[in-house]
């Protein structure tokens, strides 16, 4: 099928997806109004919500055969959309697999849970799918207030609120800084469209406007993805939200945020990459460094993944800084893995934390590899592919990413990377210590092992440690999505204001 945006009804087809999700969150959140408050009519929203990111992907797969007859609309039609969309789709997923027995053990029974969910995935397909800026940050605004509500969602818990409060607050404040930025970069192209402004900056004779803009969008972008010293908001906000809420938060959420940046920065900022590399080079290289030593000292194993996943973001930046296809390539990789490892980890966390998330302390984790062998060692699989140790999908993940830099000529920052990702295998060598090697101080009662929670962290693994042996599919699949990724010229040219 060919999509031609000259038609707008053909706009309804190439955002199947979106129309999708969002049509079964408003037939979900009916369903929920009308039905009597008992945790079995949320349990049967949740599984309303997995039909419809089944459907979702249904309608992705559809997206596979569509062609578009120009790079020139506000919406995507090509292989890294499709790609990110599977993954955000599939996060989701399993956040509601997690999230089933969570949500009945904290009195968590509104059905509104997970409609919220599916409104946030439907902001962050936008983001990645996005070809103009007034889409991106309509993308934004729709996955930030569903995520938002959903992060101070178990009202009984003070560090929820508070957790939400900081969010949305340096949210807004994030906001404001892209909204300046594209206004800017709007003001200076005479074009919101990403395809036709990458044609119309001179990189010579840059306005000081544009100049300007890129600053403000970097500094937009840092708060979203968690980039120091824009990060202040994450640990408060990993510690106090809901637990499957800080894994899509640590996972999905970032990962959708990125794939923005670089529709923005890779694809309609390619030519001015003098400007805005150093400005990406600074982030990259305190986002590596500063939380991989503060996570050295935590003691709250929820505070410890998110200074780790701001770590991670670091990692990713150098995926971007490289602008070049094996970084793209490497960027898709690692965000899959990075996905199947934050989610797995905070699975286990989930299900040892107990009714009111209690049991969060290192300390807690004391002997667990003799009372839980099992979940000690799946959470030992998921703690050592975060360090990056072979074989495991972070090894791999991070070896791209280096032999992506070497190839765009960033040793310094590759240097870096290496010496950091050694500083990590501390504090996630220190759990695992913890778990096999002292004695156990705070008992784990049974853990009740749901039938969804158990196949989350099959699929986890399996995906961890897959990618880690055999990678050439999935890399392979990853480099084709992005071939294209940047619009020739010439495509463009006839369109220009």
């Amino acid at each position: 099928m060919l999509i031609d945006f000259s038609n707008h009804l053909d706009y309804l087809w190439a955002l199947l997806p979106e129309t999708v999700l969002t049509a079964g969150a408003l037939i979900l959140l009916m369903y929920d109004g009308f039905a009597r408050r008992r945790s079995s009519d949320s349990r049967a929203v949740g599984w309303g919500s997995l039909v419809v990111l089944s459907l979702a992907i249904v309608a992705n797969i559809w997206l596979m055969g569509v062609e578009e007859a120009s790079r020139t609309g506000m919406v995507a039609i090509d292989g890294y959309r499709i790609f990110t969309n599977f993954l955000f789709l599939g996060a989701a997923a399993l956040v509601v697999f997690i999230s089933f027995d969570y949500t009945t053990r904290e009195g968590m029974t509104q059905g509104e849970f997970y409609a919220l969910l599916l409104f946030a995935v439907v902001g962050m397909m936008l983001l990645a799918g996005s070809r103009d800026l007034i889409l991106i940050f309509l993308g934004f605004e729709l996955m930030s207030i569903a995520v938002y509500v959903l992060v101070g969602f178990n009202r009984r818990d003070p560090r929820s609120a508070e957790a939400a409060l900081k969010y949305f607050l340096l949210g807004a404040f994030s906001s404001a800084f892209l909204l300046y930025g594209m206004a800017m970069l709007y003001g200076a192209s005479g074009t919101t469209n990403l395809g036709i402004m990458r044609g119309l900056f001179d990189a010579g004779r840059l306005s000081i406007v544009a100049i300007a803009g890129i600053a403000l969008l970097a500094i937009g972008f840092g708060f979203k993805v968690s980039a120091v010293p824009f990060h202040v908001w994450t640990p408060d906000a990993y510690e106090g939200a809901p637990t499957p809420i800080t894994a899509f938060l640590a996972a999905a959420i970032k990962a959708s945020a990125f794939a923005a940046f670089i529709r923005i920065f890779v694809v309609a900022l390619g030519d001015l990459h003098e400007y805005w590399e150093g400005i990406i080079w600074v982030l990259a290289m305190l986002t590596m460094i500063v939380p991989n030593v503060i996570a050295l000292v935590q003691d709250n194993i929820k505070r410890l993944l998110a200074y780790s996943s701001i770590a991670h973001a670091g990692y990713l930046l150098v995926a971007l800084i490289a602008a070049n296809e094996s970084g793209m390539a490497s960027f898709l990789f690692y965000l899959v893995a990075y996905t199947a490892m934050i989610v797995g980890a905070f699975a286990i966390v989930l299900a040892l934390a107990g009714k009111g998330d209690e049991r969060q302390r290192l300390s807690d984790y004391a002997g667990l590899g003799w009372t839980h062998p099992w979940a000690a060692a799946v959470l030992s699989i998921f703690l050592v592919s975060l360090a990056g140790l072979p074989p495991t999908a972070g090894f791999i993940g991070k070896f791209y990413i280096l032999q992506a830099a070497v190839e765009a000529d960033y040793i310094d920052l590759s240097v870096v990377l290496v010496v950091t990702t050694l500083i990590s295998y501390w504090y996630y060598l220190r759990v695992i210590v913890s778990m096999y090697m002292k004695p156990c101080v705070a008992e784990i009662g049974r853990v009740p092992w749901g039938a969804a929670l158990r196949a989350v962290l099959v699929v986890c693994v399996a995906i961890t440690v897959y990618l880690g042996i055999l990678p050439s599919w999935p890399l392979l699949k990853a480099r084709q999505s992005v071939e294209g990724l940047v619009p020739v010229a010439e495509q463009v040219a006839d369109v220009r204001p």
